[in-house]
């Protein structure tokens, strides 16, 4: 896989974007860097980490009621704190650690399944990440820890409470789409047009986990074809 970013993403949807405001810009203490709108009713709040995007969706629908995905916990290297653990306001587990710990120097993700071994099949089969260890793989400098356990469920779309979703930024959504599809994995939309932001679509991981594939024209330099 051709990266246009070496980072994955993690998105999350809330209802409560105060608490979640307070939580990623104060007690983890990363920067809000923009806003993104998809309509008036739900707006994307995109925090930095170490150029990995925390994607909070402020989620004013009427949220889905969904089970969990199997996206369980972050992991975010802060240099010069002392180490801390907890949960974001959602409940799921956020870990701050010295660079390095666990091999974590940008972000870890924690993903839960009941077969891991399927799952590590995925990301380095389908999805072309590399090995960083037993039921570790590595995109760029993003770790995803791979832990037994239930696991996410199919579902119909990716919103829903918590977090729901991980972004891999590429250079051509369309083919990367095909080629992961063809390499086993399942799709779960195909690439659309996101203005002239991005083009974008979404793969499933064997748990029915989503995974956005975004060719995004400030990554890129090639805005979407109308």
């Amino acid at each position: 896989m051709r990266l246009a970013k070496p980072h994955l993403d993690i998105g999350l949807f809330t209802a409560d974007l105060e608490a979640h405001s307070r939580f990623w810009g104060e007690t983890v203490g990363l920067r809000l860097d923009h806003q993104l709108p998809f309509d008036p009713l739900w707006v994307q709040h995109r925090y930095d980490a170490h150029n990995s995007v925390i994607k909070v969706n402020h989620y004013r629908h009427p949220m889905p009621v969904r089970a969990p995905a199997g996206y369980c916990g972050l992991t975010i290297a802060r240099a010069g704190a002392p180490a801390w653990e907890g949960q974001h306001p959602g409940g799921e587990r956020v870990r701050l650690v010295p660079p390095g710990t666990d091999g974590v120097v940008g972000i870890g993700i924690t993903v839960r399944t009941t077969e891991p071994a399927r799952m590590m099949d995925f990301y380095l089969g389908a999805m072309e990440f590399e090995s960083a260890g037993p039921n570790v793989a590595r995109c760029g400098d993003t770790l995803l820890f791979v832990e037994k356990g239930p696991g996410g469920v199919s579902s119909d779309a990716f919103m829903g409470p918590n977090f729901r979703y991980l972004t891999v930024q590429i250079f051509d959504a369309d083919a990367e789409c095909a080629a992961i599809v063809k390499r086993g994995g399942r799709l779960g939309q195909a690439p659309v047009n996101f203005g002239t932001v991005a083009r974008y679509g979404f793969i499933l991981d064997p748990d029915g986990n989503w995974f956005e594939i975004s060719a995004r024209t400030s990554l890129t330099g090639v805005a979407p074809a109308a």
